[in-house]
């Protein structure tokens, strides 16, 4: 019986034993993944190798998209920029086209008032009246033709003149207005700067310092001045019978004495 007890905790003592090798072994197995501990991993994690390829993988992806926003951004500011001068660049377009089209209309009116003055005259030379040798005289008939036919010639000449003259007023008219409205553009831009910099300086004599703090400042040192030429004018009295010492060096000395 007391011969078991032996074996018993032989038994025990190895059974025992066997705990160290059984946390061995679970430390063994523990020790195949990665541990954690406050949730830093202590143990042994992925292949460094593998992980620098995503990172730079992701980094690469992370700049395409930024350089795709800087260009987009770019493209964004750079349409207004390029509609404006398009805009520019048309406007000047359809006026040149415009003032083309008003040269070749004024162009056609003025050879079509030629072709019509031309006309006019040749119809009214069948008018006039010229001596032959069997018909010197003119009846009243062919001297009132000839007479309204020399009137409605130089009325034509006048008429077409005094067109003429108007189409080239106009054409002054207009450069004068056109001239006009700029001038009235360029007052505005004038006269709205003028406001922004009128604003401006009220904004900047709002935000000056006022001049009463420096005065209140001011003000101390300036009584105990007066304070001090009271004090010098009381003690030396009357300055007409001041009684002045007879060197430089005892008039020094008689002044700081007494201030």
């Amino acid at each position: 019986m007391s011969a078991a007890v032996p074996r018993q905790q032989c038994h025990v003592s190895s059974a025992t034993s066997a705990v160290p090798r059984q946390q061995c072994h679970v430390s063994r197995a523990a020790s195949a993944g990665p541990r954690y501990h406050d949730g830093f991993i202590i143990g042994p994690a992925r292949p460094t190798g593998r992980r620098a390829d995503e990172y730079h993988h992701r980094a690469l992806a992370l700049l395409a998209r930024t350089e795709a926003e800087v260009q987009r951004q770019a493209v964004a500011e750079a349409d207004p920029l390029q509609a404006e001068a398009e805009a520019a660049a048309e406007k000047q377009r359809l006026q040149a086209e415009a003032e083309a089209d008003a040269q070749a209309l004024r162009k056609e009116a003025q050879e079509l008032l030629q072709r019509h003055e031309a006309t006019s005259v040749e119809k009214l030379k069948f008018w006039f009246f010229e001596p032959s040798a069997d018909h010197d005289d003119a009846t009243p008939e062919e001297q009132h033709k000839g007479f309204f036919s020399k009137l409605v010639t130089g009325l034509v000449y006048i008429c077409n003149h005094q067109q003429s003259e108007l189409e080239k007023q106009h054409q002054e008219l207009k450069k004068q207005h056109q001239e006009l409205a700029n001038l009235r553009r360029t007052v505005q831009n004038h006269e709205d700067a003028t406001r922004a910099l009128h604003s401006r300086v009220q904004d900047l004599e709002q935000a000056a310092p006022k001049p009463d703090a420096d005065e209140s400042s001011s003000a101390p040192s300036t009584r105990q001045l007066e304070q001090r030429v009271d004090h010098v004018v009381t003690m030396f009295g009357d300055i007409s019978t001041f009684a002045a010492p007879a060197t430089i060096s005892k008039q020094l000395d008689t002044l700081k004495i007494e201030v």
